[in-house]
């Protein structure tokens, strides 16, 4: 997520923003970006990137076996993250080219 918006504010074309995003479980609960101790509690996960703009997914990746009917939670899960992660980077992005703008026109 880091270097996508490096690349976007570094002015580098690029087809769309890529956005990723992980998913977990905890018990029979699905939670989303999980911290370390969570991750070393053993349950599933799943990491999800995808174009924001075209909603493709680019990578999935499962880390572990999936329990019976948890896949599609989890997968839902990423992707409403990628989704809001995705508008939140878009936000950053025309905050920051606004901001520039406004400086270069002071000048």
């Amino acid at each position: 997520n880091a270097s996508a918006l490096a690349l976007a504010d570094a002015g580098v074309p690029t087809r769309d923003l890529v956005v990723a995003c992980t998913a977990g479980t905890l018990g029979r609960k699905v939670a989303l970006d999980l911290n370390r101790e969570e991750e070393m509690a053993g349950g599933a996960q799943l990491t999800l990137a995808m174009l924001a703009g075209a909603r493709k997914v680019t990578l999935l990746e499962v880390e572990s076996k999936v329990p019976d009917g948890m896949f599609s939670p989890l997968y839902e899960m990423a992707l409403a993250g990628c989704d809001v992660l995705a508008q939140e980077m878009r936000a950053c992005l025309l905050e920051h080219a606004t901001q520039s703008f406004s400086l270069r026109m002071s000048l």
